[in-house]
């Protein structure tokens, strides 16, 4: 069922982009730009071609956006593009041997134990909790909103799916929201000599494993509730930390050790931050398409009435699902994907060096004028059933793809569903500032500076 709305204007609205060079840039400028912006390296001519080679100084660098080309990278060919050890590095600094720092049969092990605990079937039943999650956060948001002042969407985004994250992972015990906080800072920001290449040794000492005091609290709470957790006696519930706790290899039957436990879970909660960034860009778009928040609003009015929410709903209101696909699409949770070739390759008929940095970037291939019709137009129908079908497998990416792609899509998709229905059922979202809006291309992607705006009552 879709409720039909106004048509939308026949001059769609300009859209955050980060600044985007005319030509190439140079080595030096490109170390420059990435502490700063890590999307303002991407040229013009990238979101044109589906496969380009730079050369920087003594890098090679390959930009790969052909769906055929990013499956040979993402899935096919897996095992020759490990993460770039540099970045891969800064994830060890803070969360150890857990798979998103990992490579090799390390990666493998904690893959094949951890995947299980995070995945649809483990979370499904959290469902009614997490719908009440939501439903609290949105009464403390009109408590805010009453005292007249903008709120900035991004720390409201932060604060609902890290307490819907705790409850995933503690069930819900707040004295554990500091060491989330920790882990939504991980990995630290970038710096220009991270991306310069150097020896491995050079790399380990760079980014050398340390936590400051606040961070090392979080660590040891962190510790502390999976220990309860091992405990016999525990009288808990079987949250993430529990079943982590608790898992086997299905190929050996091996637990994780509690210092690869704590390891893995660091990094199944730091992942889970990237989903936030979805939950703050939505409520841009709609305000820069009131006909599509238009046409959702009736949707939920519609399917919803007064009625409490339920996890079923979902299933309910397919356009709301297009708006979150396409607020996806334009901004990207993980906007770039990095890794290094260890051996020659041909992709695409192209050369691959051994040592080349090859590039997948979601905000390029999802904004590519050769895969996508108006790729930069806010369309939600573009996922309506027909047109999906006719959307390259790989030409759409929010959560990676291959044996990397995120084992915890599906419930951080429900998370953002839950959170998008509660929200607009209640309340339409204006943006507060004349200001540029600016996407920062850091690990997950941001709105420079935050997202200041009006919250208004719709009920």
């Amino acid at each position: 069922m879709d409720a039909k709305v106004d048509d939308a204007p026949h001059e769609p609205p300009a859209l955050a982009m980060p600044s985007r060079p005319a030509k190439p840039l140079s080595a030096l400028e490109v170390l420059k730009t990435i502490p700063d912006n890590s999307l303002g390296v991407f040229d013009d001519e990238l979101y044109e071609n589906l496969f380009v080679t730079r050369r920087y100084s003594l890098v090679t660098a390959c930009f790969i956006s052909d769906p055929a080309g990013v499956k040979q990278v993402l899935v096919d060919n897996f095992d020759n593009y490990p993460r770039v050890p540099t970045i891969r590095r800064l994830f060890e600094a803070e969360i150890g041997t857990g798979t998103l720092a990992s490579e090799g049969e390390t990666w493998r092990r904690h893959r094949r134990i951890a995947t299980p605990a995070i995945d649809r079937r483990a979370v499904e039943p959290d469902g009614p909790a997490l719908i009440r999650v939501a439903e609290r956060r949105a009464k403390d948001l009109a408590r805010r909103a009453a005292a007249g002042k903008p709120i900035d969407m991004e720390r409201v985004a932060a604060d609902m799916l890290a307490r819907m994250l705790n409850h995933i992972s503690t069930g819900g015990d707040d004295s554990a929201l500091p060491m989330l906080r920790w882990l939504s800072t991980v990995p630290r920001k970038p710096r220009s000599i991270d991306m310069v290449p150097k020896p491995e040794w050079v790399s380990k000492f760079l980014v050398r494993r340390r936590l400051e005091d606040w961070k090392a609290e979080g660590d040891r709470k962190l510790r502390a509730l999976i220990a309860e957790r091992r405990d016999p006696d525990w009288k808990g519930g079987q949250d993430l930390l529990w079943r982590l706790a608790h898992a086997r290899d299905r190929q050996t039957g091996e637990p994780l050790s509690p210092e690869e436990t704590r390891d893995e879970a660091a990094s199944i909660i730091a992942a889970g931050d990237a989903t936030i960034r979805a939950l703050t860009w939505i409520w841009y778009l709609l305000d820069l398409h009131p006909h599509v928040e238009a046409r959702m609003h009736a949707e939920l009015d519609e399917v919803l009435g007064d009625r409490k929410l339920t996890p079923e709903d979902v299933a309910r209101v397919p356009y709301t699902k297009r708006v979150l696909d396409e607020v996806m699409r334009l901004y990207p949770p993980i906007p770039v994907i990095v890794r290094k070739a260890v051996k020659a390759d041909v992709v695409c008929g192209r050369k691959v060096p051994r040592g080349a940095i090859v590039t997948v970037a979601p905000f390029i291939i999802h904004r590519h004028r050769q895969l996508w019709e108006r790729p930069d137009v806010f369309d939600p129908d573009r996922f309506e059933d027909e047109n999906r079908r006719k959307v390259a497998r790989f030409a759409y990416i929010p959560f990676a793809a291959g044996p990397r792609v995120c084992p915890g899509a599906s419930a951080s998709t429900a998370n953002l569903m839950f959170s998008i229905i509660t929200l607009a059922r209640q309340f339409r979202f204006r943006l507060a500032t004349t200001g540029p809006i600016t996407p920062f291309g850091g690990i997950s992607l941001q709105p420079k500076g935050g997202l200041p705006m009006w919250v208004e009552k719709r009920k």
